[in-house]
């Protein structure tokens, strides 16, 4: 069916006239006089100079000139009500729509028109046809993760290569559906073959099906000097300790000794001539993290690599870690991936990990801060800018967008943006990612739990979508305390009775 055809058979049965374009125009932006109230995230078809259009409800306002702010008294509202004639406009409908661009007639990709529309236009509802051929693309390549808030009928699928090459942000407040979002990724990835590693740091995401439970069980003898240094909770300026730290990590031969703590202990009394008290600081902490450290790190446990399975959701389990330590182990798994990703484009398969990969940081506002150094951070920027061009994608999530790293969240190609109410939030995650419209920003706090702004090149136009949930994830929602307190007071009265 051609494209005019198709146009013509949805408005026969559509043909809603919505409203008009008023004021001043741009090609990307203009304003609309409308019938009726505008719902934000509504999808508009305009023609005009011979370009057939579709544009995007990002700001709605209803308002009266007869019903204004300057009246002081409640009773002059409710005489104006009552006195207004049958079928009398009392208020008006008025939206700033951005124009996403002109359909081309065979692959309906979308190019901004050169001229803006002129005022008087028509505006119409965006047919269901079109929705459906730009948001529900039938390539091996898309994935549903909803439907279009104000279209329920319409399936969105996102393109999860653009995921991997382009990488993404979930950012919203918290309970705002985010958990679930990554939980329903992975399960479409992992239903493509794809592998999705989710640094798990409150052990949401261990049940999920299809789900291999991954402990952070790293290799002292593959340690960083940084990683090795975190879990000491050695701070960066203490230059002398990770001098005394350096010199021992690279003389231990855990292969010869496969006593890592005892060889590191020598080694660092034997520095105590040299560097007097920060070899002593050193030993202490060693000596006060060992009986911890020995659930992290285990002689010849070998790559974390060789724990991934292929074509499965793997959640590294975090859950039990303090924070220094949460950050050691992220940082050496995102070396290690890239690492193994590099291998493996260099070799043609032969080494490294053979196929693509998705990381997940959850709670990245910690892990990747604005104005702190940490471990993760380093290697999440190092992937952010490398990653691309060997199959690794990097999902960053976190409930609180203005604590992230300006740098890392400006190489986010791709978002997800669920309620975000705090303005700093709003006015940072605008500054500083490409893909964000700010009139778009302004509508965040008028969404629900579970809806969500998709921008970015992993959808073919912004997209207010309606997530789908994920009813196999029970882990990371809202605790009922009321029924916990009644079942346990129940459970006391019935110990005391009998």
């Amino acid at each position: 069916m051609s494209l005019q055809k198709l146009f013509e058979v949805d408005f026969s049965k559509e043909n809603e006239i919505v409203g008009y374009i008023v004021g001043e125009a741009k090609p990307y932006e203009a304003e609309i006089l409308a019938f009726r109230p505008l719902s934000m995230g509504e999808y508009l078809y305009i023609e005009y100079h011979g370009y057939r259009v579709l544009a995007f409800v990002a700001t709605s306002i209803t308002g009266s000139l007869v019903i204004s702010r300057d009246l002081v008294d409640p009773r002059d509202v409710e005489r104006l009500v009552k006195s207004i004639r049958v079928g009398e406009r009392l208020f008006y409908h008025r939206g700033r729509i951005k124009i996403l661009g002109s359909i081309d007639n065979s692959s309906m990709k979308l190019h901004i028109p050169p001229v803006p529309p002129p005022p008087g236009t028509e505006v119409y509802k965006a047919p269901k046809a079109v929705l459906e051929r730009i948001f529900t693309p039938s390539t091996p390549a898309h994935i549903r993760v909803g439907a279009l808030l104000r279209e329920p009928e319409v399936e969105v699928r996102i393109n999860v290569n653009k995921v991997v090459s382009r990488h993404l942000g979930i950012l919203a407040m918290t309970g705002m559906g985010k958990s679930n979002l990554v939980a329903l990724l992975s399960k479409r990835v992992s239903e493509l073959g794809g592998t999705v590693i989710i640094f798990d740091y409150h052990g949401e995401y261990l049940s999920l099906p299809n789900t291999v439970v991954i402990k952070p069980m790293l290799d002292p003898a593959r340690l960083t000097l940084d990683e090795l240094a975190r879990l000491l909770n050695i701070p960066r300026n203490a230059t002398r300790q990770r001098m005394v730290l350096k010199e021992c990590l690279d003389s231990i031969d855990v292969e010869v000794s496969k006593e890592f703590f005892n060889g590191l202990k020598r080694c660092i009394q034997g520095k105590a001539a040299r560097y007097g008290s920060s070899a002593q600081k050193v030993l202490d902490s060693v000596t006060v993290y060992e009986g911890f450290l020995k659930r992290v790190l285990k002689e010849s446990s070998g790559d974390v690599m060789e724990r991934v399975s292929i074509g499965s959701i793997n959640a590294v389990d975090l859950s039990e870690l303090h924070l220094n330590h949460a950050d050691a182990v992220i940082a050496h798994w995102l070396s290690r991936i890239l690492e193994a990703r590099k291998a493996s484009v260099w070799s043609n398969g032969v080494k490294g990990f053979p196929t693509p990969i998705i990381a997940v940081i959850e709670e990245a506002h910690i892990f990747i801060p604005a104005g702190e150094e940490t471990a993760t951070k380093q290697r999440a920027s190092m992937v952010a800018r490398e990653g691309r061009k060997f199959g690794l994608g990097v999902v960053v999530v976190s409930q609180r967008p203005r604590g992230l790293d300006p740098t890392i969240l400006s190489q986010l190609g791709n978002l997800a943006i669920l309620r975000i109410v705090h303005p700093e939030d709003q006015m940072y995650v605008s500054k500083y990612c490409e893909p964000v419209m700010q009139d778009v920003m302004e509508e965040l706090p008028g969404l629900n739990v579970g809806e969500a702004i998709l921008l970015g090149e992993w959808v073919a136009v912004p997209a207010a979508v309606k997530i789908d949930l994920v009813s196999e994830k029970v882990a990371g929602g809202d605790i009922d305390a009321v029924s916990i307190w009644s079942l346990y007071a129940s459970k006391k009265s019935s110990e005391v009775v009998l």
